[in-house]
């Protein structure tokens, strides 16, 4: 009986693992479940970026795209969220925007989950967590993935040593896990890996649906020098600078900058350099996103408090303005919204040939009496 007990033991340390191992793939695969979007009526059709990428059929970087056509002619408006997942505004923002506009002009698309791979994992060693849950009206509940601002590398490996990218751009060193940054690697290529031909995709819808002007909704950290900017293209610039001005008269914010013209890869210089469309970017803060954030929990990603980062503006070494009370995630969806809402009042202005109307959720001070209970439907 002796000799066997070895083995037993085996077994048993086995079992253990499996046990282990069932938990955690468990916890891998949901975060390859796609959150449930409750669409407005104004729906016209999901599309698939395959549609204008063929070789991202089948991978998980085939994003559905909510295309809302009010029938009237005129121009057509892109909205990225999610490019970076751990940024959660820009994800949020993006649903927000699917469950509640009803265009009556032109028309505009929504892709919630830009990067949908970099919502499958988080960033190793940094306490980031799955998911956030919050409460509706109704008492119902909905979830949220955080995910990694880069492309799982279970499904793009390996990162290479050296990568110059269609823009022109270079990766080298520390920098070569950029080559599963989407944000990194415009105007993309068909034939490239995962992350390049979701760019390339992107790019060709821009081309092939005529779109005119885009936003792609990005978070930093409080340390980051352009929170509550929009970053645009020289072609851009004047519809931005009314947006700003626009949102400043309104109390909110924001400023216009014009995009480097050494962005290489950036949305807002190579998918401006490489098509027709306005190509804008916009920053709002994030505390979970930064080195002093304590600890990452569904408080800090709703309601933004983090008194490391207030105690760093008082003591001089942050310069953004951190309230002391945080800048809620329901405060940065608004100001994202308010400002895409203003940015197509602008382009309207200059652009009324191809005008683009829509409304959704109101002013800044509605969205904020809602709160997130209210912005977002139930899922039946």
């Amino acid at each position: 009986m002796k000799k066997y007990s070895y083995l037993w033991k085996n077994i048993l340390v086995l079992l253990v693992a499996v046990l282990f191992a069932a938990v955690a793939a468990h916890d891998f695969l949901a975060m390859r479940t796609p959150e449930p979007v409750v669409a407005s009526k104004g729906l016209t059709r999901v599309a698939r970026l395959s549609e204008y990428c063929a070789s991202l059929k089948g991978t998980v970087g085939d994003e559905e795209v909510y295309v809302f056509d009010s029938g009237v002619p005129g121009g057509t408006f892109l909205v990225l969220g999610g490019t970076h997942p751990n940024e959660s505004a820009g994800m949020m923002a993006a649903i927000a925007m699917a469950e509640n506009i009803e265009v009556t002009e032109g028309r505009v698309f929504i892709m919630p989950w830009t990067n949908t791979s970099g919502f499958t994992h988080t960033s190793p060693l940094d306490g980031m967590q799955d998911l956030f849950t919050i409460t509706l009206k109704d008492g119902s509940t909905r979830t949220f993935r955080v995910g990694n601002r880069l492309t799982n590398p279970v499904d793009q490996w390996p990162d290479r040593n050296y990568y110059e990218g269609t823009s022109g751009r270079k990766l080298v060193g520390t920098e070569t896990a950029e080559i599963r940054n989407v944000n990194r690697l415009y105007p993309g290529n068909e034939n490239g890996v995962l992350t390049e031909q979701v760019c390339a995709g992107i790019k060709n819808m821009i081309v092939q649906e005529k779109v005119s002007i885009v936003m792609d909704m990005h978070e930093g950290s409080p340390e980051f020098f352009y929170l509550d900017t929009t970053m645009a293209h020289e072609r851009a610039l004047n519809v931005a600078s009314l947006m700003a001005m626009d949102m400043g008269m309104e109390g909110l914010d924001m400023k216009a900058e014009l995009s480097g013209r050494t962005s290489y890869g950036l949305s807002h210089r190579s998918l401006g350099d490489n098509t027709d469309a306005l190509m804008t970017l916009m920053e709002t803060y994030n505390p979970s996103m930064g080195p002093l954030h304590g600890k990452m929990d569904d408080d800090l990603i709703i309601n933004g408090n983090e008194p490391n980062y207030y105690q760093a503006h008082l003591d001089g070494y942050i310069y953004y303005r951190v309230k002391e009370n945080g800048i809620p995630l329901i405060e940065r969806i608004a100001r994202h919204i308010v400002c895409i809402t203003k940015l197509k009042d602008a382009y309207n202005l200059y652009y009324p040939e191809a005008p683009i109307e829509f409304t959704c959720l109101g002013s800044y001070d509605d969205m904020m009496q809602l709160g997130l209970e209210g912005v977002f439907k139930p899922v039946k």
